[in-house]
């Protein structure tokens, strides 16, 4: 029997979706990384699409295609979606929790998040309750010989930069600033 390939999960923070690009930033860089390691590139994402937030989006631009497709397109092999009417507004709570068990069932290798208002406060909650380290406000990623994530981030009020890795615990967990990469 064949082993379960490796995975990269980008959580979907679609809340600003025509300005805030940093899903879709994450995963043109989760594709690169993913080739490095044999991984498939994940979008998870929670909500509910309901016809008005459609219709608002189709306004906004007449190309929509939507956002399990977009993110295809720019990476994803496969979309883990959560469509339910108590997820229309974001609850910090119930959006961990539901990743949370989603990730100890599913076990991602990496789990990168955009390091929006959300995201900031989403992924330390998440990281603790994985029991799992996590490199915030990351400026680059990268994998290292061994297949470790080397998440480089700003220290010391930004006059250094630190390169950081997960050597144990899984999943390795990255916040990334939006604009950090096309």
């Amino acid at each position: 029997m064949s082993e379960k390939k490796r995975d990269i999960w980008v959580f979907g923070d679609y809340r600003n979706y025509f300005q805030n690009r940093v899903t879709l930033q994450l995963l043109s860089r989760a594709r690169e990384l993913a080739v490095k390691i044999d991984a498939e590139v994940c979008a998870v994402v929670f909500g509910h699409w309901t016809e008005e937030w459609v219709d608002e989006a189709l306004a906004q631009n007449p190309t929509f295609c939507g956002v399990v497709q977009e993110y295809i397109a720019h990476g994803a092999d496969k979309v883990y979606l959560t469509d339910h009417p108590r997820l229309a507004l974001y609850s910090m709570e119930t959006y961990a929790l539901l990743m949370e068990r989603l990730a100890r069932r599913e076990k991602p290798e990496i789990i990168l998040i955009g390091a929006t208002t959300f995201g900031r406060e989403f992924a330390p909650r998440l990281a603790k309750r994985l029991e799992t380290g996590l490199t915030a406000d990351c400026i680059g990623l990268d994998i290292n010989p061994e297949g470790l994530l080397v998440q480089t981030a700003p220290s010391f009020g930004g006059s250094l930069v630190a390169e950081i890795i997960t050597p144990e615990r899984r999943p390795q967990m990255a916040t990334v600033r939006p604009g950090t990469f096309q």
